[in-house]
């Protein structure tokens, strides 16, 4: 190579000191000293799966060269027990690749996989070495890049690490040092290079180096594509620089730019947002289902969070579906989350372990997504108590938290807490909605079911019919009512949970009432536009369901339920939502799975066969049905409500009645007020009837 004069004066010129932030340090600093460079060795306290891809940077500048070479010497982010793993495996001359590369999360990345292929090239021709450095005690910590030049050694050294974001894009500082031009910066070159040179060939007391051995050099060369040319190589290498420069990563939550979260229809949003900040960075948001309480949460993230340098977001939502539908909100604002549907607890108390050393090198914000019983999880719990920065935690349909499973011990070192539910208060359960609303924080804004129709969620029509309890189910009914009716005085604990237990009994029976069947059939054979319906059947009689699929095969209607079956196929269920959504599927029919957080705007038409009797299930449900639908420019959503009559006037079936007064007047209250809701306003006053008289 030769050089001219110019070159060694911009060596020369170079400043002492860089805050990587503020300029480009790849063009300002990397570039000048790669160009004037043929080897270099890095030492750098830092490296998992990920550094694969912020790594990318530094290689596409380094070895654009055909005769450049270089070393790393790497410490990975590992728990004892995996360094542990590592050592043995490496003793027996097993390969070591498993720990150094999530081989899934590469597969599912083209551009990790890429970075890897380059790497491949040049462990195989021996431009590239890599060596793993395990402290006995602590870690090796370093962060230093040295370059051998015409002239003599230079060093980079500072607080960046050997990743992407900590040479580009953190608040760092790094020095740059030239051995000729001081008796101080020689012998800070010397240091480094001895230092580097005794960890590389092993000569130390206090760590081990490990080589990548054959079986791990292997493993590097098969896990990927085929040889790749000369030719190749150097347009990946470009293909890597210009993808670095084209997408930066970014390290903390971002408010996406559409967003419009304080005007128009969705500025209760920004009322929200502005009354948790206000209260500490705590509390309870009662927003409707619909009305957008998961970009809301994440606005309040990403402002009650922007000032800390590091950060970790816990999303604690009920079930695992859910954790995509978080999941896709999440990248909107430009962090990717740890996705942990169908993780166990063990692999997931792995992964937060990682992710907080991978913090203390490289501080960021960090999105994991997990459901409420591994919230509970004490091991969850503890790893997070290690966690020193800032943890803020976000419970979806935070109702389901008030369980004494988690209030009567939550994690009460997470300092930002906001809990989301249409519904905060527990029916029947004064003792955990208490609870609950300690932990987190009182309700600071309220935006009920009132305000949203006719704004973020459409008007709805309701539409009641009446059915009747047959001979069979009035005789259980006053049964179970007669068993209740003599215990229900006691104060003892296990005869009160006897009490609780026949009382579902007996909801199960007007929930499963026979008679609906027969009128969901005749009403469902009036639909003049099939497509976008669905029905809610009981979760206590699987017979219902088995029975409304068979009136909608038996009526030539494309169907499909849904049940913990299909939703715990996330490839099966996002093909019938996908279906379902552009119209190939007509109804679709549920038990409880599709009550809370499912998003699917399109439905314009729903059943109500299952006629729970808490207030919550109402919510969540008409939530369902309510949501704006762009694609089908829908305007209104129809309700068909099954209001279940005893068979005489018997003082007995006063539960009856009365529950099933009270969800009729709670709909009719919220629908639309026109001719639709005559027929409900007839079977409502027969109700009133009966009521007098019993």
């Amino acid at each position: 190579m030769t050089l001219t004069l110019n070159e060694r004066e911009i060596i020369n010129e170079l400043s002492p000191v860089y805050f990587p932030n503020e300029l480009d340090i790849a063009k300002r600093l990397f570039l000048p000293i790669a160009q004037a460079s043929d080897s270099f060795d890095c030492m750098s306290g830092y490296f998992s799966s990920h550094v694969l891809a912020e790594l990318a940077g530094p290689l596409a500048i380094l070895f654009k060269k055909p005769s450049s070479s270089g070393r790393f010497l790497i410490s990975p982010c590992l728990s004892e027990s995996d360094q542990k793993a590592l050592l043995e495996a490496y003793s027996q001359g097993e390969s070591i690749y498993e720990f150094l590369v999530d081989e899934e999360e590469i597969n599912q990345d083209k551009f990790k996989n890429s970075t890897l292929e380059v790497m491949k090239f040049l462990i195989a021709r021996k431009r590239l070495d890599i060596r793993i450095v395990l402290m006995k005690k602590g870690m090796m910590h370093a962060k230093i890049w040295n370059f051998n030049t015409p002239w003599g050694k230079v060093v980079i050294h500072g607080s960046g690490n050997a990743t992407k974001s900590g040479l580009m894009t953190n608040f760092e500082q790094l020095v740059f040092s030239r051995e000729w031009e001081s008796d101080s910066s020689r012998a800070i070159v010397k240091a480094y290079e001895e230092r580097f040179s005794s960890f590389w060939d092993g000569n130390r007391e206090d760590a081990y180096t490990l080589r990548l051995n054959d079986r791990t050099v292997s493993d590097i060369l098969k896990k990927v594509a085929a040889s790749i040319t000369d030719t190749q190589y150097q347009k990946l290498v470009e293909d890597l620089g210009k993808y670095m420069e084209d997408n930066p990563e970014s390290t903390r939550l971002k408010i996406p730019s559409w967003l419009s979260y304080r005007d128009g229809d969705y500025r209760h949003q920004g009322e929200a947002v502005d009354a948790w900040l206000a209260n500490s960075c705590r509390g309870t948001l009662e927003i409707a289902t619909g009305g957008g309480k998961t970009l809301t949460s994440l606005v309040c993230a990403s402002l009650g969070l922007k000032d800390q340098e590091a950060a970790i977001l816990i999303i604690a939502v009920p079930t695992l579906p859910l954790i995509k539908q978080w999941a896709d909100d999440v990248r909107n604002f430009s962090v990717e989350p740890l996705d942990t549907e169908g993780m166990g607890t063990q692999k997931l108390v792995q992964h937060l372990r990682k992710l907080i050393k991978e913090h203390e090198i490289l501080p960021k914000h960090s999105v994991v997504i997990i459901t409420h019983d591994n919230l509970k999880n004490e091991n969850v719990q503890a790893i997070l108590r290690k966690y020193k920065s800032k943890v803020m935690l976000i419970g979806d349909e935070a109702h389901n938290l008030g369980s004494a499973s988690f209030v009567d011990d939550p994690p009460e070192n997470i300092e930002f807490r906001l809990a989301l539910s249409a519904t905060p208060i527990r029916q029947y359960d004064p003792e955990g909605t208490e609870k609950l609303l300690k932990y987190f924080g009182d309700v600071v804004y309220q935006f009920p079911l009132e305000e949203a129709i006719g704004k973020c969620l459409v008007p709805f029509e309701y539409v009641a019919h009446k059915v009747f309890l047959n001979e069979e189910e009035a005789t259980r009914w006053i049964e179970l009512t007669e068993k209740i009716n003599r215990l229900r005085w006691s104060d003892d604990t296990n005869t009160k949970k006897v009490v609780e237990q026949l009382q579902i009994r007996r909801r199960a029976i007007s929930e499963a009432a026979s008679q609906k069947i027969t009128v969901f059939s005749k009403e469902v054979s009036k639909l003049s536009d099939r497509v976008h319906s669905l029905a809610f059947c009981t979760d206590k009689n699987p017979v219902q369901l088995d029975a409304v699929n068979l009136v909608l095969k038996d009526q030539g209607f494309i169907y499909h339920q849904i049940t913990g079956i299909e939703t715990s196929n996330k490839t099966l269920m996002k093909s019938l939502i996908d279906s379902y959504k552009i119209g190939n599927i007509d109804i679709l029919t549920s038990k409880r799975v599709l009550d809370e957080g499912f998003n699917i705007p399109p439905i314009k038409t729903a059943f109500f066969l299952a006629s729970s009797g808490t207030v919550r299930t109402w919510v969540q449900r008409l939530g369902r049905v309510l949501r704006k639908s762009e694609d089908t420019g829908k305007e209104k959503a129809v309700i068909h409500d099954f209001i279940v009559f005893p068979p005489g006037n018997s003082p007995d079936y006063g539960s009856l009645i009365g529950g099933e007064l009270k969800r009729m007047q709670w709909f009719m209250n919220l629908a639309l007020k026109n001719s639709s809701l005559n027929k409900a306003m007839t079977i409502s006053d027969s109700l009133l009837s009966i009521k007098e008289k019993i």
